[in-house]
């Protein structure tokens, strides 16, 4: 599970985002430490001639569903092991893949009863790059843009943390992601992803 995000980029996570997916144009005043579901996220998805960057709901709101309805469900995270099987996002399983770029994430791990805070990120400060899916709907209020960060089981540094974990995909998986066919973007959404490249530090 990924329930609270940091999109707070430092100077080097700024660099390597140029370097992937040229300029964001994202504004200085969406960069928070702490962004939560229903909140404004930033997403990276395909685009005539490269990238395009737009800010969505965080809580994917699926065709034919108005966002009254969609705020009954707890769409931030889609489980990456049923995508295919999911009405509310099967669909954009198999055409509407994005990235959601992170400076880290946070957790709440349990031990001897007491919760603590920590957060989760890279340990070279690079931006976590998530696997996601996005959509838009038209509302009385005009397009609506959405997203939903994918999950899958954690890796062995992050097992005494939470049961879940973002599908965290290294760069160079990142054409697969957004552009292979549902077996292959599934694999690298559960395999990309290696041990100790994280550091989980408290708040």
């Amino acid at each position: 599970m990924c329930g609270r995000a940091d999109d707070n980029f430092g100077p080097i996570g700024w660099q390597t985002l140029s370097e992937l997916f040229g300029p964001l144009r994202w504004s200085m005043e969406f960069m928070r430490d702490e962004v939560r579901p229903t909140h404004q996220l930033k997403f990276v998805r395909r685009a005539a001639g490269g990238f395009e960057a737009p800010y969505g709901r965080w809580g994917l709101v699926p065709h034919g569903m108005g966002l009254d309805e969609a705020k009954k469900f707890a769409t931030f995270n889609a489980r990456i092991e049923s995508l295919h099987e999911k009405p509310m996002f099967k669909g954009a399983f198999h055409s509407q893949r994005c990235v959601i770029p992170l400076a880290g994430f946070w957790e709440w791990p349990t031990s001897a009863g007491v919760k603590t805070k920590v957060r989760i990120a890279r340990k070279d400060s690079k931006p976590l790059l998530v696997a996601g899916l996005w959509n838009c709907v038209q509302t009385p209020d005009g397009p609506l843009e959405s997203c939903t960060i994918i999950t899958r089981p954690p890796t062995p540094d992050l097992i005494d943390v939470h049961d879940r974990m973002p599908a965290l995909l290294l760069s160079k998986d990142i054409d697969v992601w957004l552009d292979g066919g549902p077996h292959e973007a599934r694999g690298v959404a559960l395999t990309s992803w290696q041990p100790r490249i994280l550091q989980v530090t408290q708040a």
